[in-house]
C-alpha cells in the first residue's frame, strides 16, 4: 500500500497522495500490506479519472466518499468508479460525477474530503455505514482499525486493493493512523478507514467507516486522516443523499429500514461480484445505540395500487408481436415500519425479478399478444401483507376485466417485526425474487415475459 516517489531506492513521501498515474509501476515498498480477498472490502472503489488515480468508499448505493483533492473540483469531474480487487479485469465500472469540499484548505487534513454522484445506483454491495452519531464514540487513540486502498505495494504496483491492520495514533477534527511500517501510501488517497465496533468495548461487533485517507509525510510512519463524521453535514446537504442510515442528521438516533444487514465480517469476501458480494454474516437491524428500528407494534397492512397502466388499457401490435409495459405501482405503510417489499403479480402468478425493495415500484416488462391481469402484493417489515385490486391489459387482445383478487389486506397482529430480525435477506439491498406461485400452464405463458429493465433504486 506504498510507493516510492523515483527509481532510486528511498522512503517516499506522500503529501496529497491520490495523483498515481493508474497501473504506473514505482519501484514500489512494502508498508505492512496484504491483497484483499476476493469480495473483501466491496464497498472501497477505485476511481479512475484517467489522468490520476484515487481511492473511495461506497457508503449508500448512489454515494462514494473520497478525498477532496481526488476530484479537485467544486464543480464536478468526470469519473470512473470501479469495483472489485483489481483495476485490470476489474469487475465493474460505473460513472459518476465527483464533487471537492468547497472548504478544502488545499492542505492535507480534515477538509480533505469529497463525494461522487454515481449515474446508477449500485444497490446489491453490502454497505458499511459511516460513523455517526454514538458511533464516532469508538474512535479513540489505540483502538485497532484496517486502511484499505488501491495505493503501491511490492506485489505489482497500484490498482491492486490492499488492506492493513493498525491502529489510531491521535484523534481531533481529524485522525492520525498507523506507523512503525504499517501505513496507506501513494493511490490509496480517499479510501477507507475502517473499525469494528467491538463488543470488547460494549458494540456489537458491525462495522463503521470513519476515515478518508488524506496524505502524510513519509510513507510507513502514519498519516492523517479527513474524517466522515465531518464530512456528512456538507456531502447530504450537497447531494440531497440520506448516507446514515441509523441517525438522523443531527446524529441522533433513528433507524431506518437500511439500518441492518450490516456485514459482520467484511475482509472474509462471501459470494461473488454477479451478486455483489453479498450472502456473508450480517446483523440484524441495528440496536447500538437505542433501540431496533420495528421496536412496538404494527398490526396494520400496507396500502398498495397499480397505478400505470390504466385498466383497460390496449396495446396495438402485429401478429406475434410484443409490446413494452411498464408498470408503476405505489405502496405506503401510513405509520407503521415501513414496506419491505413489493411484488408484482401477472394473471395472479409470480414470476423471476417480480419483486422491488426500494420506491419507485417499477417493472418494464416485454409482453406477447394475449390479455392480463396486473396486481401487486405489498409486505410491510411486521409481515403484514396487502394485494391491490387488479386491472386489465390487452396487447394484440381484448383486455380482461379486472377484479379484486380475493382478500386484499392481511394483518397478522405481530408485535414488532414479524420477518426475520435480520430484516431483508442479509447485506444485500436489491431483491431478486423467483417465481414459485402458478400452474404449470400459467408459468409457461409468464415464461414468455421479459424484464426489460427493473428499476432499483433506493430513498434519497
Amino acid at each position: 500500500m506504498a510507493s516510492v516517489d523515483s527509481e532510486e531506492s528511498q522512503t517516499p513521501s506522500w503529501s496529497e497522495a491520490g495523483a498515481l498515474e493508474p497501473g504506473v509501476e514505482q519501484n514500489p515498498a512494502i508498508y505492512g500490506g496484504t491483497a484483499a480477498n476476493y469480495c473483501g472490502w466491496p464497498t472501497a472503489v477505485y476511481l479512475d479519472q484517467g489522468f490520476s488515480a484515487c481511492s473511495g468508499t461506497l457508503v449508500h448505493p448512489e454515494i462514494v466518499i473520497t478525498a477532496a483533492h481526488c476530484p479537485s473540483s467544486t464543480a464536478g469531474s468526470a469519473t470512473t468508479i470501479r469495483f472489485g480487487e483489481a483495476v485490470a479485469g476489474g469487475e465493474r465500472a460505473v460513472q459518476a460525477t465527483c464533487y471537492s469540499n468547497p472548504g478544502w484548505t488545499g492542505q492535507v487534513g480534515g477538509t480533505d474530503f469529497g463525494y461522487c454522484r454515481l449515474s446508477e445506483p449500485v444497490t446489491d454491495v453490502p454497505i458499511i455505514p459511516p460513523a455517526w452519531g454514538c458511533d464516532v464514540s469508538a474512535l479513540s487513540p489505540g483502538r485497532e482499525v484496517v486502511i484499505v486502498g488501491f495505493g503501491q505495494s511490492n506485489n505489482g504496483g497500484s490498482g491492486s486493493k490492499r488492506e492493513v491492520t493498525t491502529t489510531i495514533q491521535a484523534i481531533s477534527s481529524q485522525a492520525v493512523v498507523g506507523g512503525n511500517g504499517l501505513d496507506a501510501c501513494q493511490g490509496d488517497s480517499g479510501g477507507p478507514v475502517y473499525i469494528k465496533m467491538s463488543s470488547d468495548f460494549g458494540g456489537d461487533d458491525t462495522w463503521r467507516v470513519f476515515g478518508i485517507t488524506s496524505g502524510g509525510a513519509e510513507c510507513g510512519l502514519g498519516g492523517i486522516f479527513a474524517l466522515m463524521h465531518e464530512a456528512i453535514p456538507w456531502v447530504e446537504q450537497h447531494s440531497g443523499v440520506d448516507i446514515t442510515p441509523c441517525q438522523d442528521g443531527d446524529g441522533n438516533w433513528e433507524p431506518s429500514p437500511q439500518c441492518g444487514s450490516i456485514p459482520l465480517d467484511p475482509a472474509a469476501g462471501s459470494g461473488d461480484w454477479a451478486n455483489g458480494c453479498a450472502g456473508g454474516p450480517a446483523s440484524g437491524f441495528g440496536g447500538l445505540c437505542g433501540d431496533p428500528f420495528g421496536t412496538g407494534e404494527d398490526s396494520d397492512p400496507p396500502s398498495v395500487e397499480v397505478v400505470t397502466p390504466n385498466d383497460g388499457e390496449e396495446y396495438d401490435v402485429e401478429p406475434g408481436g410484443t409490446a413494452q409495459v411498464t408498470v408503476n405501482v405505489t405502496a405506503d405503510d401510513g405509520d407503521g415500519f415501513g414496506v419491505a417489499e413489493v411484488r408484482l403479480l401477472v394473471n395472479g402468478d409470480e414470476f423471476p425479478n417480480n419483486s422491488d425493495t426500494l420506491a419507485p415500484y417499477e417493472w418494464d416488462l416485454v409482453m406477447p399478444e394475449g390479455g392480463y391481469t396486473l396486481s401487486a402484493l405489498a409486505v410491510d417489515y411486521s409481515g403484514n401483507e396487502a394485494v391491490s385490486l387488479s386491472i386489465g391489459i390487452g396487447v394484440g387482445a381484448e383486455a380482461p376485466a379486472g377484479d379484486d383478487g380475493g382478500n386484499d389486506e392481511v394483518g397478522d397482529g405481530t408485535d414488532g417485526l414479524g420477518l426475520d430480525d435480520g430484516g431483508l435477506d442479509s447485506g444485500c439491498a436489491c431483491s431478486s425474487a423467483s417465481g414459485s406461485g402458478g400452474s404449470g400452464g400459467a408459468f409457461g405463458l409468464l415464461a414468455l415475459i421479459a424484464l426489460a429493465g427493473l428499476g432499483r433504486r433506493r430513498r434519497n
